[in-house]
């Protein structure tokens, strides 16, 4: 990093110096090769930290993995944060289908799938019941609403039995 900033400074303080003696020079004739010694002493000024061995190629690989990794992460944690948003929605839905028949549960729980080509299908529901009466009306309302081929997991909490 220490290089980056030799040679940042260096840069700047050359381009003034350029610029100065640009507006300084006495004619036009002289223009061409006065233009050509400052590109010089430029170029030549930003490859001395290179060829003197400063500059250090692994950070900046080091730099570089670090932030693949990071925006590759960026990416998983993207596809948590909607196959959860997906799971919270569904499961208000769920729980307002409940709501609608007078079952109203503790805590209603969904998980999904996403297959290859992008389709969510819900592999289970399950349903958290103070009443244990309620269950398969809960059950059969469910499955009526989502499909049969649904999971659908009744749990009583007055003791704890899973229909």
């Amino acid at each position: 990093m220490e290089t980056f900033r030799a040679i940042s400074l260096t840069a700047c303080f050359l381009g003034i110096v350029i610029a100065v003696f640009n507006s300084l020079y006495p004619s036009e004739k002289f223009a061409g090769q006065l233009k050509i010694i400052f590109s010089l002493i430029f170029i030549l000024s930003l490859i001395k930290p290179i060829a003197s061995g400063r500059f250090d190629l692994p950070e900046i690989a080091e730099a570089a993995a670090a932030s693949s990794d990071y925006y590759e992460s960026l990416g998983e944690r993207a596809d948590d944060y909607f196959v959860r948003s997906a799971e919270s929605n569904i499961s208000a839905v769920v729980e307002s289908i409940l709501h609608e028949n007078e079952i109203y549960p503790e805590e209603v729980e969904t998980s999904i799938n996403i297959s290859e080509n992008y389709s969510i299908s819900i592999s289970e529901v399950k349903i958290a019941l103070k009443n244990a009466a309620d269950a398969e009306s809960a059950r059969r309302c469910v499955s009526e609403q989502i499909g049969n081929n649904v999971a659908v997991t009744v749990i009583s909490t007055e003791n704890g039995e899973e229909n």
